[in-house]
């Protein structure tokens, strides 16, 4: 079934209604709750991980009862969690899943200072590290917790690879893996969905900064822009019209179900679509590769995420606590199956296996493949510790790359205007107190 196509003037339109919304204040969502629960707000939905972390806390810790919130973590979705936080709804415990999220939110006072409890714990001594940093450090105290260890690798349809008659690589460049998406692009399927980060692989943590500017200038960035038009322009990606019109950035997964693409830059959390056949058929399997580099450099796009945060407001605290450290810990084991490698690492191979590839990993993956790039690899992963301006930005080098991607901005002056605004958010932001 052919897919539609979309206009430029229909995309600017969907644009241009998607930031009115950004920006518009909305009504808060989720109720007050029973009285005396600890409200935990969280993106996975529950049936993925958090109603068994919430139901094994409660045995352990009988005095507390949990009430578990889902929010979709979209604009809106984070747009509802903000608001809440903001209206005084009862909220305990929260995740934040985009650098962006937690600029506003530490920002805005919403996230309560744990350093005393974490240099406490001799369990949690990791979460101080600041060379290789797995919490959100705000002026020397600790606002949150990475609950998970995201490392971004690329996902192979296995049958569309051996009809192609393509290797599956070990270790491969961004140019490679350009002409791969080529070797796998025909009438029915589009290479690939994306690329992945240029910047990030070959800049690592922090990127968007140099000093007291941005980092624009650097031409990864603008290599980024290129490569992306380039390869939407000779239809070896997927048009970048259709992924603003379907919402493809939230929803990838129907659309590499239903192989309208091939291969698929991602995160584990998107591998709970792949080991359900019943509710996500499809008669293919999955292979693993790692990301690909550029110019020698091999950052990992992925980072230490999902993390989680005590809303300062709460009189709950040390139930707060209580349910932060065990997730963290001895509650880790049960986000598997949502595709949440624990942050400090307390699971075995076989756990990992078993919780994140289903009940017959055999039958929709490569094992081999997932053990190599997965399990027995350890990419460097990029956590950003600077977030000056960082909403502003991100949403500067959305906007630029939506425009440049579907034909409207040459790459050279789409990426000079985000450095331009860049500038300008770090600047401003700066002179704050």
């Amino acid at each position: 079934m052919r897919r539609k196509r979309f206009s430029r003037r229909e995309v600017l339109a969907g644009v241009g209604a998607g930031l009115a919304a950004a920006v518009v204040p909305g009504c808060s969502g989720g109720g007050e709750g029973r009285s005396g629960a600890l409200q935990v707000w969280g993106g996975v939905p529950a049936a993925s991980g958090p109603a068994d972390v919430v139901k094994a806390f409660q045995q352990k810790f009988p005095q507390y009862q949990v009430e578990y919130t889902r929010f979709v973590n979209d604009d809106r979705g984070n747009l509802k969690l903000d608001t809440a936080l903001q209206g005084g709804v009862d909220i305990d415990v929260y995740f934040t899943y985009s650098q962006g999220a937690m600029a506003l939110r530490a920002g805005s006072g919403l996230a309560a200072d744990l350093t005393d409890r974490v240099e406490a714990d001799p369990e949690l001594q990791v979460f101080l590290d600041t060379e290789k940093p797995r919490s959100y450090i705000d002026n020397g105290r600790v606002k949150a917790l990475a609950t998970a260890r995201e490392p971004f690798f690329v996902l192979f349809n296995e049958k569309l690879r051996q009809q192609a008659g393509v290797e599956l690589p070990h270790a491969w460049t961004i140019d490679e893996f350009r002409a791969t998406a080529k070797k796998l692009t025909t009438d029915k399927t589009v290479g690939v969905y994306t690329i992945p980060d240029v910047a990030r692989i070959a800049l690592g943590p922090n990127y968007w900064y140099d000093g007291d500017r941005s980092n624009f200038g650097d031409p990864h960035f603008e290599q980024q822009f290129r490569l992306g038009r380039e390869m939407i322009a000779d239809g070896t990606a997927f048009p970048w019209t259709e992924v603003l019109s379907r919402h493809l950035d939230a929803y990838q997964q129907n659309a590499f179900l239903g192989e309208e693409f091939h291969l698929w830059s991602t995160a584990p959390f998107n591998l709970r679509y792949l080991y359900d056949g019943k509710k996500y058929p499809h008669d293919f399997k999955v292979a693993f590769a790692p990301s690909p580099t550029v110019d020698g450099k091999d950052w990992n796009g992925g980072s230490f995420s999902n993390f989680i945060m005590i809303n300062p407001k709460s009189p709950k605290f040390e139930a707060a606590w209580a349910f932060v450290k065990f997730w963290l810990t001895e509650g880790a084991t049960p986000m598997l199956k949502g595709g949440k490698m624990p942050a400090l690492g307390n699971v075995t191979d076989d756990q990992i296996v078993s919780g994140m590839l289903g009940k017959e990993p055999e039958k929709y993956f490569d094992l081999d493949s997932f053990r190599r790039v997965v399990l027995t690899s350890d990419p460097k992963l990029a956590t950003d510790t600077r977030l000056t301006g960082f909403p502003e930005i991100t949403l500067a080098v959305k906007q630029q790359r939506d425009l440049c991607w579907i034909g409207e901005k040459d790459p050279g002056v789409a990426i000079r205007e985000v450095r331009r605004l860049a500038d300008a958010a770090i600047a401003r932001n700066e002179r704050r107190p």
